[in-house]
């Protein structure tokens, strides 16, 4: 405990608190998400898509949706509704556009963003934002306020934006070999495990709503069983993805998970460690994104390949927990 002089024992006037270290404040930035939300352009003579900024009154200024992840939230789901609360738009999250980061008063301040496709709802005024406008994705730049914001929209028309998310994900975290269970097929989640499924349920729906394919082990079944039941989804067992079915017929995973690019249709592929290398090699992302070569995902991280005309045009790796970037 800090020593106190009489004064301060007694109700008289205590030191004065050091200034805060402007240092320790960026040590320690504002976290935000946001999403360059796209539709495709309206009309019968329209052709290409059309881009939101959102006017704020508060700042006076045109911008791209976007705002302050909650303490635990994904930001992944802060994208998702950040946009849903200034824009009153449903959206489906792509591939991801980077990180801007700024400061803002003594604060510095990270802002991750997501291509986001429109696939419902309407604007209405709300106490955030009072005016909407869509543009082609080359005049976006000439409305925003502040010309850092230029290189998000950008970022959406480098690459293919309408992208279909193949999702390789790892089952959360089970109780250790051995013991009491049947055989290691048979092994569930622990219960720190079923929170990651449940966080995960939330995570992975930020993606929109895919079918699943499942290794039929316990802990793999268990960790998508949430996200099933939030979407209404239906479980497609697949003996090829077990870690048994695997050592069978290595050939198998890969084989797999090529026909699901191809296929071009969402889904969530949950299988184990030893499985992740044939899944992601076969789909050229054997380096996987954030992580040194050769590292593996932890229990409960995914990655999603986004795949466009059946080639993954990106990959970005996400974790049921926090984590740093």
């Amino acid at each position: 405990m800090g020593r106190l002089g009489f004064s301060g024992w007694f109700g008289g006037p205590r030191p004065r608190a050091a200034p805060a270290d402007p240092v320790d404040k960026l040590r320690v930035p504002v976290r935000a998400a946001g999403a360059v939300l796209w539709r495709r352009a309206e009309g019968p003579s329209a052709s290409g898509i059309e881009v939101a900024l959102v006017h704020r009154p508060k700042y006076d200024d045109w911008s791209l949706p976007k705002g302050k992840i909650e303490p635990g939230e994904h930001a992944a789901v802060a994208a998702v509704r950040e946009v849903l609360e200034e824009t009153g738009f449903d959206v489906v999250l792509g591939r991801e556009l980077g990180v801007q980061s700024y400061a803002v008063k003594d604060r510095l301040k990270l802002v991750r963003y997501w291509a986001a496709e429109a696939r419902g709802g309407r604007f209405a005024v709300n106490r955030e934002v009072d005016r909407i406008a869509w543009l082609p994705p080359d005049e976006v730049a000439t409305l925003m306020t502040h010309g850092r914001d230029a290189k998000v929209p950008a970022e959406l028309t480098a690459a293919p934006y309408a992208t279909v998310p193949v999702i390789v994900l790892r089952h959360c975290g089970a109780v250790a070999r051995g013991g009491e269970w049947d055989g290691d097929a048979d092994r569930p989640l622990t219960a720190a495990g079923r929170v990651q499924a449940e966080r995960l349920a939330g995570i992975l729906a930020a993606f929109g709503r895919a079918a699943v394919l499942s290794s039929p082990s316990l802990r793999c079944l268990e960790t998508v069983d949430p996200y099933c039941r939030a979407t209404g989804t239906a479980v497609e067992v697949v003996p090829a993805l077990s870690e048994d079915g695997h050592a069978d017929r290595a050939s198998a995973a890969g084989d797999l998970i090529r026909h699901l690019v191809a296929d071009g249709g969402p889904v969530v592929v949950c299988s184990h460690r030893p499985v992740l290398p044939a899944l992601l090699g076969a789909a050229g992302r054997a380096a996987q994104p954030g992580r040194s070569r050769g590292e593996l995902l932890l229990p409960g991280e995914f990655v999603v390949l986004h795949s466009a005309g059946g080639v993954v045009a990106a990959a970005d790796r996400h974790a049921p927990y926090p984590i740093e970037g």
